[in-house]
């Protein structure tokens, strides 16, 4: 019961959090020790990847940004495809990071660690072929400079991989981690449709595919497969508005 109600207030300050740094966030993520475990039994979990890799092709063996890379279960999906030369992981979390390099040393992966706590991020203008960007939106500060500095770094016709949850969908992560069903998203807010495409418009990143995705989060194998049929059959303007997670694919405008 204790612990319930520590977790109880916890999600209250993030609920009622204003504003928060790198820092805090990298702290948060220090301390979720269990991620891959957990996100390893979360059926939802790798759906992020495959279902951003439905909606573009993305070009063989690019110099590949993973921001925010956490465990590096991005850049390994992607570099199994192929899509992936040479890849820099950066995060505001040194613990992440070390599992990070533990996780992709055992494959031959070109990949290099960056640790950043503030903007700008430590990287060169028009640096980056390809930028992976998976659940991060939502946990930043100033989102509006992350978008920013994202565009910054991305060459001219570049592509980026955006996804982050349905804003309706808060709730439920709220209470998923009082209840202790999954790990805390920690310090975070998820933004509006309408917000993250006005920031994009605004950063000269043009939205080329777009797609909600994720109508039954986890449970077992019949209920997940009747959400997937439910997916196939709904229309995306119905998706929009109920299913989980959003996946932007954007452009840089030359």
């Amino acid at each position: 019961m204790d612990n319930f109600f520590k977790r109880l207030v916890k999600e209250l300050k993030y609920i009622a959090g204003l504003g928060w740094t790198f820092k805090a966030v990298g702290e948060h993520w220090d301390k979720t020790t269990d991620y891959d475990d957990i996100n390893e039994r979360t059926y939802s979990y790798f759906r992020r990847f495959v279902d951003a890799a439905k909606l573009f092709d993305l070009p063989d063996q690019k110099y590949t940004l993973d921001i925010c890379s956490r465990t590096g279960n991005g850049s390994l999906y992607f570099w199994q495809k192929g899509k992936i030369s040479r890849v820099v992981c950066a995060d505001v979390t040194q613990k992440m990071q070390l599992i990070c390099a533990a996780n992709l040393k055992k494959y031959p992966i070109n990949f290099e660690l960056e640790y950043f706590d503030k903007y700008p991020l430590p990287f060169g203008d028009n640096e980056f072929e390809t930028i992976l960007s998976f659940e991060t939106i939502e946990h930043v500060p100033q989102p509006q400079v992350f978008i920013k500095e994202l565009s910054r770094i991305l060459k001219p016709a570049g592509l980026m991989v955006l996804t982050t949850p349905n804003v309706l969908w808060e709730p439920v992560h709220w209470l998923a981690a009082i209840f202790n069903i999954h790990h805390s998203e920690g310090p975070h807010r998820f933004l509006r449709h309408h917000k993250i495409k006005k920031l994009l418009k605004q950063n000269n990143l043009e939205i080329i595919r777009e797609g909600t995705f994720v109508l039954i989060p986890g449970g077992p194998k019949p209920l997940i497969a009747f959400g997937e049929k439910l997916e196939e059959t709904l229309p995306q303007f119905i998706l929009r508005w109920l299913a989980l997670r959003r996946i932007y694919i954007c452009q840089k405008n030359k």
